[in-house]
């Protein structure tokens, strides 16, 4: 009897803590037995700290991600919402042009009902004037925020338009850590990864970290990275709609939120894609040195393949293989077919093993072996595919290589630049319609003249270096490159003589200058013995500042042949010889 006693009293104890433990907000059904949950604790921390971060918009933009990423983040309602900067296109002091896109930056963010934290990048700020419209706009271009006792930083990497962080604002974050030595955490936030390089202030704020516990976090690159300094975690994010070949998670590619977690330990990240979640680790620094060939695409080279002539019915190239990972690379595909052309061989297939190089020669030969002449044929490119093993998955990514023609040039013959070999901010240039070069050279008996006419469908002719230009490039005698920067004006051309090195250059010219409605034409007279090498033999390129937009502080350049100081260039390109 005093057994049975006891074992009711021990249940109605049971039942009683049961009872006192089960929270206030939280009723369930006893009349049927127990339901089925887990002994866990509900998460009502009011300590928990849950906000989300969007990476960068623009560089490249992808019209529409941007949006969505801001209506699915507030769908999982953070406490609040932060970001990495470049939020608008920029780069121009056009008031009306910044106006309208920081207006409809504005409206992009009308779904939220959390706050947004503004972080600058450089786009947002990229000069002077830019700024000072930032902090008439918001305010502060650096800050900090106590939430929960957490602290945030926001750091200007851009500080008065350049990389880096200034004085003043070293100073203000170094006395904002003295001020707040005690809090649970601190995020550092800021656009540009500053601490990639030496020198740009970041390091004394690493200093001054050095006693807490933190976590940063940047954007920029547009390519995913987790890496540890100073025992602490350091993310790069990928995208929120910025410019990437979006080749996937696993290469850093992607777009996405990311959610941070933060209570007591150390804090909890996960990235969400915009279709899916993607765990933080990825790709870490071990994997990104072991994918990075993939991603770079430079385990391929094509050499120029050099002609005679023009006119061939022959071509002899060659694809040059390099392998510099401690892994198997496993190559794959097809040579070029074209029309009229016969492919030997055809296909290529092998591994590399590690460090290995290997080049492998083809043939392309006209079918009925008549010449063509080579000037006539579209961009002549190869892709092929590599792929890596790595811990039982596969990483593979096609990568591909222009296949350039180079002959020597001949005097006399127009040269039209339908396919331009070497293009800076390609993205700007929209082809042949938007920019186009045609040229011709012309010997006398101690000159040479170079005429030259482009057509551009925005011409832009303003004062000052953001502007249509003409550039023509030229070795002297002693092969040493020199540039002829002409900036034609309908009532006032100029040009401008420079080394490479931008000091002054002399030589005895003559330069004019057109301008018409469709374009520019230029002729250009120079002393044929001030570049003529000892073969007979002369060196030059061509090139097309292409400003489109007036308000603009980038424009895209078009070049004949790659840049001499380039990776790209090679040393044939761009050689004439004299007709007599």
């Amino acid at each position: 009897m005093k057994l049975h006693y006891f074992c009711i009293a021990v249940l109605a104890v049971i039942r009683f803590s049961a009872k006192a433990q089960e929270p206030s907000f939280f009723k369930w059904d006893t009349s049927k037995g127990r339901i089925p949950v887990t002994n866990t604790r509900f998460n009502t921390d009011s300590n928990l700290v849950q906000f989300a971060i969007l990476s960068d918009r623009t560089g490249g933009m992808v019209p529409g991600i941007f949006e969505d990423a801001v209506k699915k983040a507030n769908l999982l309602q953070p406490q609040f919402i932060l970001s990495v900067g470049d939020l608008i296109n920029g780069y121009s002091t056009d008031s009306v042009l910044i106006n309208a896109q920081w207006k409809e930056f504005t409206n992009l963010l009308e779904p939220l009902t959390v706050p947004f934290f503004y972080v600058p990048g450089n786009h947002d700020i990229s000069n002077s004037w830019m700024q000072q419209e930032w902090k008439r706009r918001y305010g502060q271009s650096h800050y900090y925020f106590v939430y929960k006792n957490v602290l945030f930083l926001s750091l200007n990497s851009q500080d008065e338009g350049d990389y880096g962080m200034k004085a003043e604002q070293v100073a203000y974050f170094q006395q904002i850590l003295q001020q707040f030595p005690a809090v649970r955490w601190t995020f550092v936030f800021m656009h540009q990864p500053l601490w990639a390089k030496t020198g740009t202030g970041f390091e004394k704020i690493e200093a001054a970290l050095a006693n807490r516990n933190y976590t940063v976090f940047a954007g920029h690159t547009h390519n995913y990275l987790l890496s540890e300094r100073n025992k602490r975690k350091y993310y790069i994010l990928a995208t929120s709609g910025g410019g990437s070949e979006r080749r996937g998670e696993q290469f850093g590619e992607f777009d996405h939120i990311t959610w941070v977690s933060f209570q007591s330990a150390e804090p909890k990240v996960v990235h969400l894609k915009l279709d899916g979640l993607v765990e933080e680790n990825i790709v870490d620094e071990a994997l990104r040195k072991k994918i990075r060939p993939l991603t770079s695409g430079n385990w391929l080279r094509l050499k120029p393949a050099q002609t005679r002539s023009s006119v061939e019915s022959l071509i002899q190239a060659s694809v040059q293989l390099r392998n510099p990972s401690e892994l198997p690379l496993a190559v794959k595909g097809n040579l070029p077919k074209l029309t009229g052309w016969h492919t030997e061989p055809e296909t290529i297939q092998l591994t590399l093993g590690p460090g290995e190089e290997k080049e492998i020669p083809f043939l392309l030969k006209t079918l009925h072996g008549q010449p063509v002449d080579l000037a006539t044929l579209d961009p002549v490119t190869i892709e092929l595919e590599g792929a890596y093993n790595i811990n039982n998955k596969r990483y593979a990514l096609p990568a591909s290589q222009r296949m350039l023609l180079n002959w020597p040039g001949s005097t006399g013959q127009e040269i039209l630049v339908h396919y331009p070999e070497y293009v800076t901010e390609a993205w700007d240039w929209q082809g042949t319609g938007d920019s186009f070069i045609r040229f011709k050279l012309h010997e006398e008996t101690k000159y040479l003249t170079l005429s030259a006419t482009v057509t551009d469908d925005q011409l832009v002719l303003q004062e000052g270096e953001h502007r249509d230009k003409l550039l023509v490039y030229f070795e002297n005698k002693n092969k040493v490159p020199f540039l002829l920067t002409v900036s034609p004006d309908s009532k006032k051309p100029s040009f401008q003589l420079t080394k490479a090195d931008g000091s002054p250059y002399k030589i005895a010219l003559s330069c004019t200058s057109k301008v018409s409605e469709k374009g520019i034409e230029v002729l250009i007279k120079l002393p044929i013995k001030e570049i003529l090498q000892p073969d007979g033999s002369f060196r030059m390129n061509i090139g097309y500042a292409d400003q489109d937009d007036a308000t603009s502080t980038e424009a895209a350049t078009i070049y004949w042949k790659p840049r001499w100081d380039t990776e790209q260039n090679y040393p044939a390109s761009g050689i004439f010889r004299p007709s007599r």
